[in-house]
């Protein structure tokens, strides 16, 4: 339904990453969602133009979250993104977010599931 309003199916899929990581950036968007980087990286472009994200580099990365100085206006984009994010099937949301985003805390023991 998002994608309707804001006119692409990338757009959306931005806005579930970003919800469900709190921050993201363009290869790991495109990763997930199995599309082009370049076609991620103008969306982001333009919604950081619009004001609804800001980004900042991390490394040679440039990591894109929600403008949360913008107040009332991405509050309540960020609830409708909610909605969209809690609207897809958990079997769905494990398999788009399978991707281990954070590294492991030192010393932590791997516990391997036993099939």
């Amino acid at each position: 339904m998002l994608d309707k309003i804001l006119g692409s199916r990338t757009a959306q899929n931005i806005f579930i990453h970003l919800y469900h990581y709190g921050e993201s950036y363009p290869s790991g968007v495109a990763k997930d969602f199995k599309i082009s980087v370049g076609q991620v990286q103008r969306q982001f472009d333009r919604f950081e133009d619009a004001g609804i994200l800001v980004s900042k580099l991390v490394g040679r990365t440039r990591v894109y979250q929600f403008n949360k100085k913008q107040g009332a206006i991405v509050k309540h984009f960020i609830a409708l993104v909610k909605v969209i994010y809690d609207s897809i099937p958990l079997s769905e949301r494990k398999e788009i977010f399978s991707t281990r985003r954070r590294p492991r805390k030192k010393g932590k023991p791997i516990i391997r599931k036993i099939k």
